[in-house]
């Protein structure tokens, strides 16, 4: 199949995704080209004339121009997006349904929205992940923790990283810009035991976070973050990649609570989830404790990845949807 790819125009960890749709199109023997959507109309322009799109996949949506979107409605080729940011900025996204013949996205409470807004071709499609760089591996001390945080500060992180602080004494790794401001109030408290890498880090570092933790946290977005542009008060369900990045990695993962986490894994047996600070506090006690329970949960949700959340089978399973 011919694909045109129009990338997100973000930088980042778009670029990890980026990379891996293209590299699985390209071992499952399609022919793609990947541009910037600044880039797209005068391909699309010449389509006719040299390389013939069948189907133009979007990743993201949020930095297309409104040009590049009326050049895709015209063009007559088959067109999907992948809205990865769902359902945070769908203020921005949900205007964009109208044209595009297939829309792709990563919660289920916005497959609903786009149902009820009239879209006939909607479908939940989480992001994968990549077991050759998400796998178990050894790591030095600077990577070891008893409970490790990946991702920037939300006020519901926040929260719970304090009621850590103030009920236990584990040693806390927290990953993600913007920390440095808490890190350095908690410090004035003698019995803080956390450690900062004050930055984004590439996902190959991610990685060694994962595997050098005995309980990765994984905290998702709150629905009404002041950062988000979700007039429509759309209530995330899903959840998010890190948990099969982590999970990839024979992570155990400890996780909010979330409605769709069932429709990927099996509740206690792969994953563990939590529903409020003095469960999660129970948890991580109960779990810190039962080394062997821990390990057997985090290899059933490796396996658990490696069977059906990669991103060979998000791609599988976009192009059979498109091409029905």
């Amino acid at each position: 199949m011919n694909i045109l790819f129009i990338t997100s125009g973000f930088q980042g960890v778009y670029s990890f995704f980026e990379q891996r749709i293209t590299e699985t199109l390209q071992k499952a023997g399609h022919h793609y080209k990947a541009l910037q959507p600044g880039s797209v109309l005068n391909e699309l322009k010449l389509k006719q004339h040299f390389w013939q799109p069948e189907l133009i996949l979007l990743m993201a949506g949020l930095k297309i121009p409104e040009p590049v979107l009326e050049g895709i409605r015209q063009s007559g080729v088959k067109s999907a997006v992948w809205m990865t940011e769902d359902p945070y900025y769908m203020d921005w996204t949900a205007p964009l349904i109208a044209y595009f013949d297939y829309i792709f996205t990563i919660d289920l409470a916005a497959v609903e929205h786009y149902r009820a807004l009239g879209h006939p071709r909607v479908s939940h499609l989480p992001l994968g992940t990549d077991p050759n760089l998400f796998h178990p591996e050894a790591v030095s001390e600077e990577y070891r923790s008893d409970i490790c945080l990946v991702g920037v500060p939300y006020s519901n992180r926040i929260e719970l990283i304090e009621a850590l602080l103030a009920g236990t004494a584990y040693q806390i790794q927290l990953v993600g810009r913007g920390w440095s401001r808490y890190y350095h109030e908690w410090k004035h408290n003698a019995k803080c035991n956390v450690e900062l890498a004050n930055a984004w880090v590439p996902p190959e570092t991610a990685a060694k976070f994962y595997n050098g933790a005995k309980i990765v946290l994984n905290i998702h977005r709150p629905s009404a973050e002041k950062y988000n542009r979700n007039r429509a008060g759309i209530i995330a369900t899903s959840i998010n990649n890190r948990t099969f990045d982590a999970a990839a990695c024979g992570a155990f993962l400890l996780t909010d609570y979330r409605s769709g986490l069932r429709e990927q894994f099996e509740e206690g047996q792969q994953v563990v989830s939590y529903q409020d600070k003095h469960d999660l506090l129970q948890k991580i006690h109960y779990y810190m404790a039962h080394d062997e329970e821990r390990r057997r949960i985090a290899e059933a949700a490796r396996q658990q990845v490696l069977a059906a959340h990669t991103f060979e089978h998000r791609i599988h399973d976009l192009l059979r949807n498109v091409q029905a």
